[in-house]
């Protein structure tokens, strides 16, 4: 997924499941900027305030690199467990299961989005929606360097079997239409939108959930067919080519209208926070007043919360597995 469901999309389940307007913002910022998360800073060095975040994501996901493989399934490839599989939806041309399956909706995801809600804390509700979202996306990939990841042809040759960098940003797109090589034939034809709009349906129902002290399944259900009707009129026809993007993304603000919505700034957060001037070849950074309320710090936080209880959750599958570098 992309900004358009980590973002926007976010945006709109949040504030249609109850989250304030303010809160509802941060969530969906959080969601997004763990895409956007991606180099290290070195934040007031040598002094009692020194400070080095944990970056989410890779400054190319089609390039990833293998020396950070623990970004990926914790922040983009959660791994299910075997039992999770529908088995129609993962049917590949070469009989393969693999541990660390990126399966939709699975209980690995599920426990870490609903510590996120435990902890009452925005930002890790974002990234952990982050994760969860791209377990439908990301679905039959896993998130490390494996075969079970190749696509056939001369192109997919060269680029690292890394999650989805085969398939570069199809499984990203919501509007397309395209084949995942991996599948048997009577199940290589993927619909992205129809992906995206379960995946918005089931966040749907577990922000409601953890926001409503009285749950009402009948209610929330049928609020749940009218927010995936909303959005799937915004996400609108099939678009190979993604040119209609400013398109859906209009149509998106358009559901947000009156909700004091905020659109998304990549360097928002970080220029709040941190004060940056020009030294010797290079930038030096330093903290502004303050920075411990921040956006920007409580995300770094939170990003180094989850990824420690991810692991934790994790640990058997990559003990078994015997992995390096995660």
């Amino acid at each position: 997924m992309n900004i358009e469901f980590h973002y926007y999309i976010t945006y709109i389940i949040a504030l249609r499941a109850g989250f304030k307007p303010d809160d509802a913002y941060v969530v969906a910022y959080s969601s997004q900027y763990v895409d956007d998360n991606n180099k290290i800073f070195e934040i007031s060095p040598g002094t009692a305030n020194a400070y080095s975040n944990y970056i989410s994501q890779t400054l190319n996901i089609v390039k990833p690199k293998k020396e950070l493989m623990r970004i990926y399934p914790i922040f983009h490839f959660m791994p299910g467990i075997i039992d999770d599989i529908e088995t129609d939806s993962a049917r590949r041309c070469d009989g393969k299961l693999h541990l660390l399956n990126t399966i939709p909706d699975n209980r690995n995801a599920q426990e870490i989005l609903q510590a996120s809600f435990n902890s009452n804390n925005l930002y890790r509700t974002g990234i952990a929606t982050h994760m969860y979202s791209d377990t439908f996306a990301h679905q039959n990939f896993v998130g490390y360097y494996d075969s079970f990841n190749s696509m056939r042809g001369l192109l997919e040759v060269t680029t690292p079997d890394i999650g989805h960098a085969d398939a570069k940003y199809k499984p990203d797109w919501p509007a397309l239409l395209w084949e995942d090589k991996c599948l048997v034939p009577s199940h290589s034809k993927v619909n992205n939108k129809s992906r995206f709009l379960e995946a918005a349906g089931r966040l749907f129902e577990e922000y409601r959930r953890y926001l409503s002290t009285t749950y009402i399944s009948s209610t929330a259900t049928q609020d749940r067919v009218n927010l995936v009707s909303e959005i799937d009129k915004a996400i609108g026809d099939y678009d190979g080519t993604n040119e209609q993007r400013e398109d859906r993304i209009a149509r998106y603000k358009a559901l947000i209208v009156g909700e004091n919505f905020m659109d998304y700034k990549k360097d928002a957060w970080f220029n709040e926070a941190v004060r940056k001037k020009i030294g010797f070849l290079k930038w030096n950074y330093g903290w502004k007043e303050n920075y411990q309320k921040s956006h920007w710090f409580k995300f770094q936080e939170a990003v180094k919360t989850h990824q420690k209880e991810a692991k934790i959750i994790l640990k058997p599958i990559f003990e078994n597995m015997e992995l390096e570098n995660l």
